[in-house]
């Protein structure tokens, strides 16, 4: 049997006199095969502990090194929500929007304007829901972009709200995301702190400082500071030791 939300794609949906683009049924099933001979299977005990923490706490802070799987995880476990309506949306966020064109200034239809702010992640999403689907929830703002600029009136119910690169979040900005989690919201932050521009006014240091500080906020933290939890590739990690070897020589 398909999940609900898939079986209800496969049908055209008429919106402000337009049709939706459907998924034939082929490739829905073939989706469907493929997602569950490819389950979610934790490659380390931090990648095990991270996966716990997404699935049990309402926010989680991941920090470390590139390449340990910190956008890949919260993003695979998102799309299996929302395929199976656990939650309503995927909504994702990273810092400096502002500083960039507008949502607007891109040339294109809502999938083509969005899709560019998805870049770091939409080879994710496209492998664990398929183009088609994929194209649907954006055009349903299921899965959907919040740049910097207007988070701060943003209210984030019934999703699951990924800031990427919050290691260039300010502390203005950390405030802003943090505060913006309601019902049934789950929000997870990620970022490699030592490629921080901000250093020691990197707002994400400052929001792990304070989880330390106050017991009262119940946030999960892990972090991927061991040079054998990165798994993208030995080219990653050779890569990372030879920058940390040229950080000290320089110290």
């Amino acid at each position: 049997m398909l999940p609900e939300d898939l079986e209800a794609i496969e049908h055209q949906v008429v919106r402000k006199g337009k049709k939706e683009k459907k998924p034939k049924q082929k490739f829905v099933e073939q989706r469907e095969e493929e997602v569950k001979s490819k389950p979610l299977t934790p490659r380390n005990e931090k990648q095990k502990e991270f996966i716990r923490l997404v699935d049990t706490m309402d926010m989680v802070i991941a920090t470390g090194y590139a390449g340990t799987s910190k956008s890949y995880i919260p993003t695979v476990m998102a799309c299996d929500w929302l395929r199976t309506k656990q939650i309503e949306r995927i909504v994702f966020t990273r810092p400096n929007i502002s500083n960039s064109k507008s949502l607007g200034m891109f040339k294109g239809d809502m999938v083509d304007k969005i899709s560019i702010w998805l870049m770091p992640v939409l080879s994710i999403l496209r492998e664990r829901l398929g183009e088609s689907a994929l194209e649907i929830y954006i055009k349903r703002r299921q899965i959907d972009f919040v740049p910097m600029e207007v988070v701060k009136g943003y209210s984030a119910e019934n999703c699951v709200f990924i800031c990427e690169e919050a290691e260039d979040l300010t502390i203005e900005e950390a405030k802003k995301i943090v505060t913006r989690q309601g019902e049934n919201c789950k929000m997870i932050l990620s970022g490699d702190i030592s490629q921080s521009e901000l250093k020691e006014k990197s707002g994400l240091k400052h929001l792990i400082n304070m989880v330390k500080k106050y017991d009262t906020l119940k946030v999960g933290l892990v972090d991927f500071n061991n040079i054998n939890d990165i798994v993208r590739s030995d080219q990653c990690k050779q890569w990372i030791i030879a920058y940390k070897k040229e950080e000290t020589s320089a110290e």
